[in-house]
């Protein structure tokens, strides 16, 4: 089979305009139906594997019930990306990220501060008091600050540490209400920042390697959270919101198939070695985060 198969040719699509936001290349297509994609092109110099990580994270969302974009894996003539669906609900609707609400509540808040000074959990909770849950998932007995922490179970699931105040958003509707919108941008994850081809075969032939490669994902991007590993700045997150919270995704978390999940990481199209990582660090990371969430 040819190993582009699963890849989306973007040439059929209709390509709709640039995206001016962000710090790489981004141009947004629209599909048959009308619905608008971002294609996300991976970049020079980069991991060969940014596509592939977007899209298992994505998928991997799926299976815990974590509302995130829809991302599939894409190319435009001899450059390979993966394409990432508008996560607004409704073209009508309008996206603010979490930087323009904390400078409301946070002075001088500046979303590009090293130490991610006023970008802590406190204060996110805060501005998803008076937000609704994501459109769609109104049902389920879940606030929106409950959703977001779905959102950190899923990044410390798969290692990703660059939840910064711009890559979560509120969707804002015409009528006014505000409401969580689906997680999204999950590329910086599952050891994409490896990508030395012989350190990488060193770390994937040493169980006890990945496992401490695995401890160092932790939460700069939060305030006070530099030095603490991802599963309990999602365990803190959930057992602040509610025991409600942490039972959701501590199910959630526990009932991960990871026979499942390595078929998502197979179809990513990356080399094996960055199979085998990928796959050891969601099943160490599944591990770490049931303990933590029901301890």
């Amino acid at each position: 089979m040819d190993e582009l198969s699963d890849f989306v040719d973007l040439s059929l699509w209709t390509p709709y305009q640039d995206e001016p936001a962000g710090e790489n290349e981004k141009t947004w297509f629209r599909d048959s139906d009308g619905g608008l994609w971002i294609f996300k092109r991976n970049r020079p110099h980069r991991s060969p594997n940014e596509h592939a990580t977007e899209f298992i994270a994505s998928r991997l969302a799926e299976m815990l019930g974590v509302p995130a974009a829809t991302v599939r894996l894409a190319r435009v003539g001899d450059h390979i990306g993966c394409i990432s669906k508008d996560v607004k609900s409704d073209a009508r609707n309008q996206l603010d990220s979490g930087s323009l609400f904390l400078s409301e509540i946070v002075p001088d808040f500046d979303p590009r501060d090293r130490h991610s000074r006023g970008h802590s959990l406190e204060n996110i909770a805060r501005v998803l008091l008076n937000v609704a849950p994501p459109i769609g998932h109104e049902a389920q007995d879940l606030s929106a600050a409950g959703w977001f922490a779905g959102f950190l179970v899923l990044d410390a699931l798969i290692g990703n540490q660059d939840r910064h105040s711009e890559n979560w958003s509120i969707e804002i509707t015409p009528d006014g209400t505000y409401h969580l919108a689906p997680s999204y941008d999950h590329a910086t994850s599952l050891g994409i920042v490896q990508r030395n081809p012989e350190k990488l075969n060193r770390l994937v032939n040493d169980p006890g390697a990945i496992r401490q490669f695995a401890a160092k994902a932790t939460g700069g991007r939060f305030e006070g959270m530099a030095k603490v590993p991802l599963v309990d700045v999602a365990s803190q997150f959930c057992l602040d919101v509610g025991p409600a919270v942490t039972t959701h995704w501590a199910s959630a978390i526990a009932g991960l198939d990871i026979g499942a999940a390595a078929e998502i990481v197979a179809r990513g199209k990356m080399s094996s070695p960055s199979d085998t990582l990928a796959l050891e660090l969601i099943r160490i990371n599944k591990e770490r985060l049931v303990t933590c969430l029901r301890s």
